[in-house]
């Protein structure tokens, strides 16, 4: 069963996270508000192909600037902290990162699985899929996604499954597209936010209902990171100088991304 945690209740929130492995923070936007985010999305001409009737609606940031709102929503921001901040004072055997710059913004991405979508496969967010299989995996997040729901989320319409603790495991799910024994379906409101360290295993359901399932991922790494795959497609110079400087701020180190590797990014008029 999908556990909600109130915009306001960090505690509970953070509990969550540590017990779960994932929190579903309920009207973190209005459910108006969640549904022009949701249309401005599908408006958004740069596309990601990913299964069968599913797009990534890749540098929404490039396209407008509304996508702010979601990005640097305070909530999310201080969940992200927690999770992938560094420590705040130095030690004698230690420095300590300014605590300004510990987080980042990775990416800002539409998440569409139209109607008969195929089910995602199993996995584990970027770059712990790339890591070496014969290892274990970190214990700790690399990345925070928060999950945005802009369109109602369940079983029909094909809502994110999860599984519940799966972080500890410190290993890949099994490459399947098919439902697992201890998963949940993340079914959410529009204007909820969910947020999934990439620990966890996860991955999205099949669309059978009549309408697009929309949702926007906002990903927070740490300073020490860099761009994690070919399809993170940076911010735009022309686009950060139009930015407020806390945005600015969380996304400067974009505008030094290698992009010498392009994944299939595809325009749409």
């Amino acid at each position: 069963m999908i556990r909600t945690v109130a915009m306001d209740d960090f505690e509970a929130a953070i509990e969550a996270l540590e017990s779960d492995g994932y929190v579903v923070i309920e009207d973190a936007i209005t459910e108006e508000r969640a549904g022009e985010l949701a249309e401005l999305t599908l408006a958004s001409p740069q596309r990601v192909p990913g299964v069968a009737g599913y797009e990534f609606f890749v540098a929404l940031l490039n396209f407008d600037l509304a996508f702010l709102e979601l990005a640097m929503h305070p909530t999310a921001l201080r969940l992200a902290r927690h999770l992938i901040g560094g420590r705040l004072e130095a030690a004698p055997n230690a420095f300590a990162w300014p605590v300004e710059d510990q987080v980042r913004l990775g990416t800002v991405d539409g998440l569409v699985a139209h109607p008969g979508s195929d089910a995602g496969w199993w996995h584990l967010d970027s770059p712990m899929g790339q890591l070496n299989p014969a290892r274990l995996l970190p214990d700790f997040p690399i990345l925070v996604n928060a999950f945005w729901v802009l369109t109602p989320y369940s079983a029909e319409t094909g809502a994110t499954r999860l599984v519940p603790g799966s972080g500890s495991r410190r290993q890949m799910p099994p490459a399947t597209q098919d439902d697992l024994d201890d998963q949940i379906v993340c079914e959410a409101r529009p204007g909820s936010v969910v947020i999934v360290p990439n620990t966890l295993w996860h991955a999205a359901g099949s669309n059978r209902s009549g309408e697009a399932r929309v949702g926007v991922a906002c990903n927070y790494i740490p300073w020490w990171v860099g761009r994690m795959t070919m399809d993170n497609i940076p911010v735009r110079r022309d686009v950060w100088e139009k930015m407020p400087p806390d945005a600015q701020a969380l996304t400067r180190h974009q505008l030094t991304w290698n992009v010498d590797f392009i994944g299939d990014v595809r325009e749409v008029e």
